[in-house]
């Protein structure tokens, strides 16, 4: 299984995805991301500004997202959580879950490619294509693909800590 231990903060309990719902597991690696995953200074307006988690499209994550990260901080940040029915809605985030559901993926990290945003979907390939993060669940365990060139590319750093967990993949040409 994918260590969930990425250190100490680290909510969840470490057992398989089978013994938590698909999306609170998934609303845990966000918060996680957020832990492990530096902006750009510019990023934020003031220091004291929170860390904006946007969903767009269909939010499969019903109240997890908000019980998951209630009274909660990372960076000495509290969090913002944003949804977006479309395209045309969507503004800044610092981080941007794109769902299943969402049939243009591609459509969206074009219109965000000069964003300071980790990109974080669920499908097949969604990490080759130009996203950041990929978290796929495979025979009921979590499995994470990271895209360092996306990352760089967003102007985000993503700590060492959690790359190791992930199998890292490049950009299709």
């Amino acid at each position: 299984m994918l260590a969930l231990g990425l250190g100490p903060g680290l909510e969840l309990p470490a057992r398989g995805a089978d013994e938590f719902p698909e999306y609170q597991l998934k609303a845990g690696f966000l918060y996680n991301f957020a832990k492990y995953v530096e902006w750009p200074d510019d990023a934020f307006e003031k220091k004291e500004d929170p860390i904006v988690i946007g969903v767009i499209g269909k939010d499969p994550f019903g109240d997890h997202l908000e019980k998951t990260l209630k009274d909660r901080r990372a960076q000495d940040r509290k969090f913002t959580i944003v949804r977006f029915a479309t395209l045309d809605e969507l503004k800044r985030c610092h981080l941007l879950f794109i769902p299943k559901s969402e049939k243009k993926p591609g459509e969206i990290l074009k219109k965000i490619e000069d964003w300071p945003t980790l990109t974080v979907g669920e499908t097949e390939g969604f990490a080759a294509k130009g996203g950041a993060v990929n978290i796929l669940i495979e025979k009921d365990r979590p499995r994470l693909e990271i895209n360092p060139e996306a990352a760089e590319k967003a102007k985000l750093t993503i700590q060492a800590r959690l790359l190791k967990l992930a199998t890292l993949v490049k950009t299709e040409k």
